[in-house]
């Protein structure tokens, strides 16, 4: 290795069951050097990165770091009942003679989380913190280790766009100290604003290797997928009758909840709902939902017909709310769905149904598995996201709630998703779409509502939505 070079990757191969993941990988990591890494859903990153920091075994290859090297995971790995400083310093605690000095270790956090501008209760529990939170925890968690080299597995994924900038400072600041940062992202505008070299995964392989300074988001997405990027479809003429009316609704946390929010979604019609994670967006996501109990009226206009759905979900965390990993595609594609009509063959499930259903959704949202019956865990994440767009929309239902429905998933795969709640809410379904992601509210929705502190700050048409106003709205300034 070069004296520069902190990590050096060689021939990586690594395969699973029917899939090639990674196919004879060559990288390097420079200290001081921000490189991100960039794919399809399913190209290799992830596997890569892991294979990088250890956690996997490479068939064929070999791995030369110099220093330590650590992995900020996409779905965290952090335990919910621990507080902040028990998670972050888990196993390597300050001691004294009769046992863990808990003050040292609150002290400890806070001085790691002050040195990176990462602003944290060392007292807090975990479970009780927003996701944008959580994720500072997983940081600071590898930061306490000092590592020379550290991967990042999207790790903008859960932020809302004001946490974004305020995370690659801290990126940054590591970078200049002479940490060796890798990140893994589909958000092609952070490629650009923070990175010095990018490098393109596609099918296990490295297809393009640049400069940043040197390209363009157009071109990397064209290196991403082989060509030009598919189109978001466009919108017809709906009729506007209402399908959902929510009054004066209050659930959740005095911090978290939502206090007296009134709102109209209708038939043919995608309602945004923008703000920062922490706003009462769960609250009002899973009051709708049923989940939690909530004062006011949730009132369904719109009733299905009999036994067919009222409503699909596609939940903020796939894999705590919306799937079960150890079962097979087939098996998810049915999950909440056990009930409907054309699913049952007497007292049974139809399995014959079940595997047209799941094929179904397989071909129209581009879900890449070796088959119908490999468990979902070995599936991307970007692909696990497109099994749940899938079936929260295959039954039709009359009002669909998606909650970060692009979350993890690459801008091809995120155009799909989009076209295909389009197509949805051409046909006449209500879509409520929750989404920390304000160009996703501003590219597909018919009206924009800006939640902070739990409450509706401001409402938008399509024509008259002025970004601006609406960033003061997220921050409570306006």
């Amino acid at each position: 290795m070069t004296s520069r070079e902190a990590l050096r990757l060689r021939g990586i191969r690594k395969t699973f069951p029917g899939v090639v993941a990674v196919d004879g990988v060559d990288l390097e990591l420079y200290s001081g050097e921000i490189h991100a890494l960039v794919g399809e859903n399913g190209a290799g990153k992830s596997t890569l990165a892991a294979i990088a920091f250890g956690e996997l075994s490479p068939d064929a290859g070999t791995v030369e770091a110099h220093g330590s090297v650590g992995l900020v995971h996409q779905h965290f790995e952090l335990v919910g009942r621990l507080r902040v400083w028990q998670n972050v310093l888990l196993g390597r605690e300050p001691r004294k003679a009769w046992g863990i000095d808990a003050n040292a270790a609150r002290a400890r956090v806070r001085e790691i989380a002050s040195a990176n501008s990462l602003a944290i209760d060392p007292d807090a529990f975990v479970e009780d913190l927003p996701i944008g939170i959580q994720q500072r925890v997983e940081l600071l968690r590898e930061l306490e280790r000092s590592p020379s080299v550290l991967l990042l597995d999207e790790p903008t994924a859960a932020l809302a766009p004001a946490e974004i900038d305020g995370f690659f400072a801290t990126i940054v600041a590591l970078a200049k100290r002479g940490t060796a940062v890798l990140v893994v992202t589909h958000k092609l505008q952070e490629v650009i604003s923070y990175s010095a070299r990018v490098t393109v995964m596609r099918h296990g392989r490295i297809v393009a290797a640049m400069r940043t300074q040197e390209t363009s988001i157009g071109e990397i997405a064209r290196a991403m997928v082989g060509g030009e990027l598919p189109t978001v479809a466009t919108r017809a003429e709906t009729k506007h009758e209402p399908c959902l009316a929510v009054r004066d609704l209050h659930a959740g946390s005095a911090e978290a909840g939502v206090a007296g929010v009134t709102l109209e979604v209708h038939c043919g019609e995608i309602v945004g709902i923008a703000g920062v994670e922490g706003n009462g967006q769960t609250a009002l996501a899973d009051a709708i939902a049923g989940m939690i109990p909530y004062r006011g009226n949730v009132v369904w206009p719109r009733a299905p017909k009999r036994g067919a759905p009222r409503i699909g979900v596609i939940p903020q965390d796939r894999h705590v709310e919306g799937l079960v990993l150890n079962f097979s595609i087939v098996e998810n594609a049915t999950l909440g769905r056990q009930r409907l009509p054309e699913l049952k063959h007497g007292m049974l499930l139809d399995r014959s149904r079940e595997r047209d259903d799941a094929r179904a959704i397989v071909e129209r949202f581009d879900v890449r598995a070796a088959s119908l019956d490999v468990k979902v865990r070995t599936l991307s994440g970007g692909n696990q996201q497109k099994l749940l767009v899938g079936r929260a929309l295959i039954d039709h239902p009359p009002f669909v709630l998606a909650y970060n429905p692009t979350r993890g998933i690459d801008v091809g795969a995120a155009a799909l998703v989009q076209s295909r709640l389009i197509e949805a809410r051409n046909a006449g379904t209500a879509v409520l779409l929750i989404s920390f992601e304000l160009d996703e509210i501003l590219g597909i929705a018919d009206r924009v509502l800006v939640m902070y502190r739990g409450r509706i700050a401001g409402e938008f048409d399509r024509a008259n939505v002025d970004r601006a106003t609406i960033g003061r709205l997220m921050a409570g300034s306006a």
